[in-house]
């Protein structure tokens, strides 16, 4: 099965079209199908429930999807649309938002149809002259799907047109499987000899988080509860600790990256490439992890905490105390060459409309300099922001980016905007080692688009193509999974494992940055083409 973020943007944007005597079928008691339904009418409420109801009973989705807290500001609780829409939740084929769907606009059956295309690859024909959708016209189409799809599996003679994935409509771990699991659980629980001293929780913690591990992928992880708000609120552009951001490039190794602009970690005197090696009463071992390190620096705000670090030849303590730290996102300025200078931090929640103001005030400036927008150590972030931010490069009606799930193809396309015409402007884009997802994203498209309009400089970016999903339990912890793999919009160009390689490379000079110059910044400016 695919995810629904095709079907979630239909919900938000579709209007629809109420036929004069027609009776809606109300969502929120729809917990089973009497007969003389048949031909009752669907809003998008009572259409999500059969949708995602009766698919669910197809799949077999385990009884675990109700411990799912859903986001969605307008959905009732212990309603069978809420259950419908914790399981698909649960199975990672919805987007946990906390939005409002439009779920008393009439349904129609084109939506159906799109929506079958997005979910399971099928291609259906429904009457279009007619305006309403019948509960009997999903449940019959639905049925029949799933029973084509077996007789093809049963009637397969191994060709690929004729097979069929079975992960695709069964559970992949059985019954058995889980047993072991419950198995390990009840043994350490009642039979280990220091029982006593475990924690149940933490157990459950540990067990997906090696599951998570298991995946073989670094960008898939399952995140306890003091982790996932670390991670969240980084997402959500706000969260208390000491304004820094930090890496860890080999074990036992914590470098401070740089310290964000008026926080207190600028303030009390750290520096880019300061190596902490303790924090409070924690030394940083090769046992301690980058997010072990995280968890301990941050911390309620008016708090205090010790590092030890190390610059040179020199030891150095500081005491901060923690602050709550508002990320920026987008800085802008006009430099003294005239050219235009926009640097994005990350692509987080809110990004688009900061980018937009500075787009305001470029269009304002009758000077027509080189626009330079720096994504250097921009880690990337929200796919939706970044295909938005694109819009303003890229043609309307033509392609994002391209996006490959488990199994559809879907593309993100421009809706066009003009609040000033980039096609023609000279443009360069600033990268890094730390440019990474969605940076990469706004690299490649803008370059794929505009072309000789556009000098990409510096270094070889990460190389980061996938794009995962969060979802949040009841007890706050998450899980981050990859979901798709992104190619750029016109060419299709993939940059996994490789970056995208600058069309002019210009080395970080360390020492020049030491002294307060930035030898990039300095070679963009100068550069005329």
């Amino acid at each position: 099965m695919k995810k629904i973020i095709i079907l979630l943007v239909l919900l938000l944007s579709t209007q629809g079209v109420f036929a004069s005597g027609t009776t809606i079928t109300d969502y929120r008691n729809l917990s089973s199908y009497p007969v003389g339904s048949e031909n009752r009418a669907l809003n998008f409420g009572g259409f999500l429930t059969v949708y995602f109801n009766s698919i669910a009973e197809y799949e077999n989705i385990p009884e675990s999807y109700q411990y799912i807290s859903l986001n969605f500001r307008n959905i009732e609780k212990n309603t069978p649309l809420y259950k419908a829409l914790q399981k698909w939740v649960y199975m990672g084929f919805f987007k946990n938002l906390p939005i409002d769907l439009k779920v008393s606009e009439l349904a129609t059956p084109d939506q159906f149809a799109r929506a079958v295309a997005s979910n399971l690859g099928q291609q259906i024909e429904l009457d279009d002259t007619v305006h309403a959708l019948t509960l009997k016209t999903v449940l019959e189409t639905l049925s029949n799907l799933y029973q084509d799809q077996t007789d093809s599996l049963q009637e397969s003679t191994g060709s690929m047109s004729n097979t069929i994935d079975i992960g695709t409509f069964y559970p992949v771990t059985t019954v058995s499987n889980f047993a072991i699991l419950n198995d390990v659980y009840e043994k350490l629980k009642y039979n280990y000899y220091d029982s006593a001293k475990l924690n149940d929780e933490a157990l459950i913690q540990g067990a997906a988080k090696g599951m998570a591990e298991m995946s073989g992928d670094k960008h898939t992880a399952y995140f306890p509860p003091r982790e996932s708000k670390n991670f969240q609120d980084e997402l959500d552009g706000e969260f208390d600790g000491i304004g820094a951001y930090i890496d860890m490039p080999k074990p036992g190794e914590l470098h401070i990256v740089s310290p964000m602009s008026g926080t207190p970690a600028e303030k009390s005197g750290l520096k880019w490439g300061d190596i902490v090696t303790k924090i409070d009463n924690l030394d940083i071992t090769e046992s301690v992890t980058l997010q072990d390190a995280v968890n301990k620096i941050k911390w309620v705000s008016g708090t205090n905490v010790k590092l030890h670090v190390k610059r040179g030849a020199e030891e150095l303590d500081f005491t901060i105390t923690r602050a709550k730290i508002a990320i920026k996102y987008v800085e802008y300025k006009k430099l003294d060459t005239g050219d235009q200078y926009i640097k994005i931090t990350t692509f987080g929640a809110g990004v688009k409309d900061a980018f937009v103001q500075a787009l305001t005030a470029i269009s304002k400036d009758p000077s027509n300099g080189k626009l330079i927008i720096d994504l250097r150590n921009n880690p990337g972030g929200s796919l939706d922001e970044v295909a938005q931010m694109l819009n303003y490069f890229v043609p309307k009606g033509q392609s994002v980016v391209h996006i490959k799930y488990k199994n559809t193809v879907s593309e993100m396309l421009s809706e066009g905007q003009d609040i000033i015409d980039l096609t023609h402007r000279k443009i360069i884009i600033l990268i890094n080692g730390g440019s990474a997802s969605a940076s990469e994203i706004m690299t490649g498209t803008i370059k794929d688009y505009l072309g000789e309009n556009v000098r990409i400089i510096g270094e070889k970016s990460y190389g980061k193509w996938s794009v995962q999903s969060l979802d949040t339990y009841t007890d706050s912890s998450s899980f981050k999974y990859t979901i798709a793999k992104w190619f750029t919009g016109r060419t299709k160009i993939g940059i996994d494992g490789t970056g995208i390689k600058p069309d002019l490379e210009v080395k970080f000079d360390e020492n020049l940055w030491k002294n307060g110059r930035d030898n990039q910044m300095e070679y963009a400016k100068k550069l005329n083409w």
